[in-house]
């Protein structure tokens, strides 16, 4: 029993840590106060976390120059 549930256990992290948490996410760009989208930014086979950091960081440079009202979001 104690075999069975080891090997159990080996195949699941093995499959869990042969499937890829990273996959492609869009950050979406808006202008709050008049609603447009003004940019969309692609990121190919990132993690989330990754991916929402970049959107942030996208959305820091456009509130620090010509968009103070920019909001992005990961879609």
């Amino acid at each position: 029993m104690k075999r069975l549930l080891f090997s159990t256990a080996v195949a699941a992290v093995l499959t869990l840590g042969m499937s890829s948490c990273k996959k492609d996410y869009n950050c979406d760009c808006k202008d709050t106060t008049t609603g447009d989208r003004f940019e969309t930014t692609n990121y190919p086979n990132t993690g989330l976390v990754d991916a929402q950091k970049a959107c942030k960081d996208r959305q820091s440079v456009w509130q620090n120059t010509t968009r103070p009202a920019a909001q992005c979001t990961i879609l």
